[in-house]
């Protein structure tokens, strides 16, 4: 975190030093140790050094294309197997928590660390369908309590991992995050999000994007 302080005002009637370090001693510097070890060191984030920003602990690629040639057989009747072709993906369920839940939730927590709003000993509340609560209870091994307001229609395997975690939870009578159920075919739902993040890595890669959509209107039709 950097800051100009000697942008700020003069008429506060601090000098710059005494007020960088007043800053500084708000934030409980021993809990930030603590969760850059324990959390922070595990997740992907990115990191400043020299004037660049590198990734940290970036997620590890899978290759995905034996399952993309399967999935456009058995769903389009679409033979790729002669296909030159490479497909990977990144898996957030191999992350922390096994959800991609966990990158927002450190995010959010690092920054009220090191802004000095969260502090040792204090409570987390957080009304939640499972994942983002779950990840949350990390915070538990730190010393931190966590509440998760969750809804009672909730599945009773998202109650045990949220106890799992060392998470209170308060009971509503209300759905939190509605679910109505799925109407389209996951497979097909799964091929389509594949297709996208294909089509939007090859027009990073400086390819026509226009070819691709011709060719994947006509599997669709």
């Amino acid at each position: 975190m950097v800051t100009n302080y000697t942008k700020i005002m003069p008429e506060i009637g601090i000098s710059a030093k005494e007020l960088e370090k007043k800053v500084d001693s708000n934030i409980d510097n021993i809990l930030l140790e603590h969760f850059e070890q324990e959390i922070w060191s595990k997740v992907p984030h990115l990191e400043e050094k020299q004037g660049k920003a590198k990734v940290v602990n970036a997620t590890p690629l899978i290759d995905l294309t034996e399952d993309l040639k399967e999935c456009a057989k058995n769903v389009y009747n679409l033979n790729l197997a002669d296909a030159d072709l490479k497909v990977f993906g990144k898996f957030d369920s191999n992350l922390l928590t096994g959800s991609i839940k966990i990158r927002p939730a450190v995010h959010i927590i690092h920054d009220a660390i090191v802004s000095g709003k969260l502090k040792s000993g204090q409570t987390i509340i957080e009304a939640t369908s499972g994942n983002f609560g779950i990840a949350l209870g990390l915070l538990s091994k730190l010393g931190l309590s966590v509440v998760a307001l969750v809804s009672r229609k909730l599945q009773e395997g998202v109650f045990e991992e949220l106890r799992n975690e060392n998470i209170r939870t308060i009971d509503l009578d209300m759905d939190i995050c509605p679910a109505p159920g799925m109407k389209d075919n996951p497979n097909v739902l799964a091929a389509k999000a594949t297709a996208v993040n294909i089509r939007s890595q090859l027009s990073e890669l400086g390819f026509d994007p226009a070819i691709f959509d011709k060719a994947s209107s006509e599997i669709e039709s």
